[in-house]
């Protein structure tokens, strides 16, 4: 055997007694009755060891983990913020000096079609409103436009008449809701005084006196659990509320702009997202907000578990913003702010084609609507045909004539 495997040999036999002898802090048992193989160095055989009574844990020192993880965090952290980085840029540069380059360059194309725009929603509008009371009254559209048309007067036109009879139509069916509203209310009193005897006013008393009894128990049993400390009967959306409330206060009084200054891009978006979280009601996203602040400042005593699932969470959130910074790149605006205005002329041609082509649908649409509009304001009832006569025939005609000449009897 070579001296290099007769070292190595032995370093390995010293690392396999290292870890017996720990061993056998935990089971009791000296070392020497521990083998580290079948047969020792004899080459003799030995007993089998006793089984290992002990069931105490061994504790596992999780530091060197947990700074992985930390250290993992904030380099994933790193990665979602260069990207919402990039998606600021946009929203808050490109976007902008896109709309003020349109604003300047085709402020014409744009009023038309705002106007055109306006024109065919007042025409949708016009039309759905014929369709519904045409609904209403179990007429088809062209029979209810002519039954208006008949009713108008010198100092109307047919919308404004349109509109009186819509807002007479919904000013009827309120008042009949109203009206079942209250026969139901009087019947269920007629049927409470038939069944229980009891009368209106007494009823009403009685419902007041329990209102009072019910809110009087509640206010009780309140101060009794805070008085007691018994929180298991506080509902448990009353206990998500506060703590949502009290989280909120804390991130505010530790954000705010009037308590920290102004803020830069990273804590504006931190302060938005905790906006957001608290207008959605949003505990989860509220508790992670304030554990990446913990995390962040090394001051945290979240296990490794914890940290884990945040990691996942940003994961999570940099796909998300991964997909949506391909979507926007892939629009023709992308990094339009750092762009020449060499480039800013080529692209001219084609935004001035583009507004011609909707321009020109949008006036075919418009077109549309009208003529449907024209038509069912020109309807008219088709009139009943008369019977055309027949020709008669020379022998109805010759019978006819002989019916006529008198009979020379009856004279």
């Amino acid at each position: 055997m070579s001296k290099k495997n007769h070292k190595g040999r032995i370093s390995l036999e010293k690392e396999l007694e290292d870890i017996f002898s720990e061993l056998s802090l935990c089971s009791g048992l000296p070392v020497e009755n521990i083998d580290n193989g079948k047969t020792g160095r004899s080459g003799k055989k030995r007993d089998r060891p006793p089984k290992n009574s002990c069931r105490a844990l061994i504790p596992l020192d999780t530091a060197k983990i947990r700074r992985g993880y930390l250290k993992e965090y904030k380099r994933r952290k790193k990665v979602l913020e260069r990207l919402e980085e990039q998606l600021q840029r946009y929203e808050e540069s490109d976007e902008p000096e896109y709309r003020k380059y349109l604003a300047r360059t085709f402020g014409a194309e744009q009023t038309l079609l705002r106007e055109l725009t306006e024109q065919i929603h007042l025409c949708q509008n016009r039309y759905e409103k014929i369709r519904f009371l045409a609904h209403e009254s179990h007429m088809s559209k062209e029979r209810y436009c002519f039954t208006l048309r008949s009713q108008l007067t010198s100092e109307q036109n047919f919308w404004e008449l349109l509109e009186m009879e819509l807002q007479r139509f919904l000013e009827s069916g309120r008042k009949t809701r109203e009206e079942e509203k209250r026969e139901y209310e009087k019947s269920a009193r007629e049927l409470r005084s038939a069944v229980f005897g009891v009368d209106e006013d007494e009823d009403i008393e009685m419902d007041e006196t329990c209102e009072d009894d019910d809110d009087f128990e509640k206010i009780f049993q309140k101060l009794f659990d805070n008085l007691l400390g018994d929180d298991d009967n506080i509902p448990e959306e009353e206990s998500e509320v506060s703590e949502l409330k009290k989280l909120y206060r804390e991130l505010c009084l530790q954000y705010h702009p009037d308590r920290m200054g102004a803020h830069d891009a990273k804590t504006q978006r931190l302060w938005h997202e905790i906006q957001d979280a608290y207008v959605n009601r949003d505990l989860e996203g509220l508790r992670a907000i304030r554990s990446g602040i913990e995390l962040e400042s090394g001051e945290t005593t979240l296990s490794c578990s914890e940290i884990d699932e945040m990691l996942l969470d940003i994961e999570w959130s940099i796909q998300e913003k991964r997909s949506e910074l391909r979507a926007q790149k892939k629009t023709p605006i992308w990094g339009f702010a750092s762009w020449t205005e060499q480039k800013r002329k080529q692209i001219a041609k084609e935004i001035k084609s583009e507004f011609d082509q909707n321009a020109q649908m949008t006036r075919l649409q418009l077109q549309r609507l009208k003529t449907e509009l024209e038509r069912l304001l020109q309807w008219k009832p088709k009139e009943k045909k008369r019977p055309i006569p027949q020709k008669k025939t020379n022998a109805q005609l010759r019978n006819e004539k002989l019916a006529d000449i008198p009979d020379l009897f009856d004279l």
